[in-house]
């Protein structure tokens, strides 16, 4: 062991706290000299910060061999260590760590499943779709709330039952995140969509009108002209958009959003009105070049570009 080898580990295990500390910034020269084997013991120290530091070099070393350190470390009691470790945890996206990811996701403490579930997003693994539709009835919500987003990602219609169920999750979040994952997916029926887009939380109403923008349906755009009274206007808003992305005919109803008080709400109208491109909508566009939100003047004036090209096609 050389001179400068010997001073950077003797540092790393000083009695100090802030010989520690400055040791483990010193990133370049312990990269050269440590192995993750010498930095292990540190993810124990009674310092937050140099546990901390510690995990950010084990990033750095880029080794699998300290992945289940690493998940360990995200049950630390320091939100700051929990949150460094998770993150590094992430990085850790090989074939060769998804054995100790799996494992993970099945470790009693939560906030190490959590993590785990959270590094295995996209994973195309097949035992981890089975790994995380176990979890997705997890009794802890952080925990479900991992599980629906990460098997979203797998975009696999197999994975249908399980969104399904955890739309009666208890959870507003779990609910809106199977609604979005649903509506990435290939679907005939949107019942679901329906359904949900009467949900007591407004974004998980919210979600569901999305999802219903990207499936035509009679029963989807009657939905749709409902939510348009609904009591959020967000809910409103995208209700709006998801009608102009289906193209639906609704002048009628359309037309008063265009004095709204509120200017995302103009500019939705006026986003639909370009992308339906009735020429009823043509006075109430104009009108809108001279609102006093320039992001509404532009909307509108491209909405007038829109309908101008359906209405007057160049030859």
């Amino acid at each position: 062991m050389d001179t400068s080898e010997s001073s950077i580990l003797e540092r790393l295990a000083s009695s100090d706290v802030d010989v520690r500390r400055l040791a483990l910034t010193e990133q370049e020269e312990i990269l050269e000299v440590a192995s993750y084997q010498n930095l292990l013991p540190l993810l124990d120290d009674a310092d937050a910060t140099v546990r901390k530091l510690t995990i950010q070099l084990l990033e750095e070393l880029g080794d699998s061999r300290v992945l289940p350190d690493l998940l360990r470390a995200a049950a630390d009691a320091d939100p700051d260590v929990s949150s460094a470790a998770t993150a590094a945890v992430r990085e850790f996206r090989t074939a060769a760590s998804t054995a100790a990811l799996l494992a993970g996701a099945s470790n009693p403490e939560p906030k190490i499943r959590a993590a785990a579930i959270l590094a295995l997003r996209g994973v195309k693994d097949p035992r981890a779709q089975i790994v995380l539709a176990r979890a997705a009835g997890d009794p802890v919500v952080e925990v479900r709330r991992e599980a629906v987003l990460a098997l979203g990602y797998l975009k696999a219609s197999e994975t249908i039952p399980v969104f399904q169920v955890a739309l009666k999750d208890p959870d507003d979040e779990v609910r809106r995140l199977a609604v979005d994952a649903l509506s990435q997916l290939e679907l005939t029926d949107i019942s679901d969509f329906v359904q949900m887009a009467v949900d007591p939380a407004w974004r998980v109403r919210r979600q569901a009108v999305n999802g219903l923008s990207k499936h035509r349906s009679e029963a989807g755009e009657l939905t749709l002209l409902k939510s348009l009274e609904d009591d959020r206007w967000e809910v409103t808003r995208e209700a709006i958009l998801a009608l102009g992305n289906l193209r639906t005919p609704i002048s009628e109803q359309l037309i008063p959003f265009f004095a709204h008080e509120l200017a995302d709400m103009r500019i939705a109208a006026a986003t639909a009105a370009g992308e339906i491109g009735e020429a009823v909508f043509v006075p109430h566009l104009k009108a809108l070049l001279g609102d006093p939100d320039t992001g509404v003047q532009k909307t509108a004036t491209r909405a007038l570009g829109q309908i101008e090209s359906r209405t007057n096609p160049r030859a």
